[in-house]
């Protein structure tokens, strides 16, 4: 078992298909289809099946993988474990995060992780939140940030915190004006008022979607909606220019409210709106040593960033 194999078969299976795979490995497709031969042939046993939606793991190739993990695992548990005896502490973490999530977290994380910990090998990965779920589900990533609830799989996890979801109406919102004359300057919000808008929702494979679901249902409400994006700029640029409300966490609230100065309530306790950050993982992979130490990083972090953390 080589890096190359476990990177050739990991690539099959996510790709489902040879072709794809070998795309992906800049090799060539009869090149991998005999490196994947050689490699059953080892273990006198096949990794995948072929069914309508192209190859998936047989058993035993799911347990080819789950084995190089925990080898990848114990092999940085040991590089750890030697580096604290010699007081070096080495090794490397994958971390995979959302490009904002990357903006707000990584300058102060990276500085503080190479102060206390300059031999360590930090690896970082940007991309989606339903591609960084997957990815960290197949334990190519050892940590993800992510939000929760999650939308695919069911990760382990370790909580940095919990943020609070705001409702962004227009400035001039007639509900907004009597509720600010009365000195609120953050009211909270009710179902009859909710019964009176329209939306601009994010797309419904997003995550933040699936809470602001949540929370018409529990306003008792079907969404008025009128534009899906999936950008919550651009969600907050539409209602400050007049046109629907918005669902926003209190991080991008803030972050593009001095952009586009939309108004905002909060929602009824009861609601349960709110999402929470955490440190993401596979939960048939245990965590290493630099990962607990990455996670207690990241969290010391979002709690000294008020715009992240409420």
């Amino acid at each position: 078992m080589t890096d190359r194999e476990i990177s050739y078969v990991s690539t099959i299976a996510r790709c489902g298909s040879i072709t794809r795979a070998a795309e992906q490995l800049f090799i060539a497709q009869p090149s991998l289809t005999q490196a994947l031969h050689r490699i059953e042939a080892e273990y006198g046993t096949v990794f995948f099946r072929r069914g309508q939606g192209g190859l998936s793991l047989t058993e035993a190739g799911q347990a080819y993988l789950n084995a190089a993990e925990r080898m990848k695992q114990t092999y940085q548990r040991m590089e750890y474990e030697i580096g604290e005896a010699a007081g070096t502490r080495q090794g490397s973490v994958t971390l995979g995060i959302t490009p904002f999530q990357s903006r707000m977290i990584l300058p102060g994380l990276i500085r503080l992780y190479h102060q206390r910990f300059p031999m360590m090998d930090l690896r970082l990965l940007e991309n989606s939140s339903a591609q960084l779920e997957q990815l960290a589900w197949e334990g190519r990533l050892d940590l993800a940030v992510l939000h929760r609830p999650f939308r695919d799989y069911d990760l382990e996890y370790i909580s940095l915190c919990r943020e609070e979801i705001y409702l962004a109406v227009p400035p001039d919102d007639p509900d907004y004006l009597a509720a600010s004359a009365r000195g609120d300057t953050l009211p909270v919000v009710t179902a009859e008022i909710m019964s009176r808008k329209s939306f601009n929702m994010l797309t419904p494979n997003q995550r933040s979607r699936q809470v602001a679901d949540n929370i018409c249902t529990a306003a008792g409400i079907v969404p008025k909606i009128l534009f899906s994006t999936t950008s919550f700029a651009t969600s907050l640029a539409l209602t400050a220019d007049g046109i629907g409300a918005a669902f926003a966490p209190r991080s991008f609230a803030r972050h593009y409210a001095r952009q586009y100065r939309p108004a905002f309530f909060r929602f009824p306790p009861a609601w349960n709106a709110s999402w929470e950050l955490v440190a993401a993982y596979a939960p048939n992979l245990p965590l290493s040593q630099p990962c607990l130490e990455l996670a207690r990083i990241m969290q010391e972090c979002v709690a000294s960033m008020p715009e992240v953390c409420p």
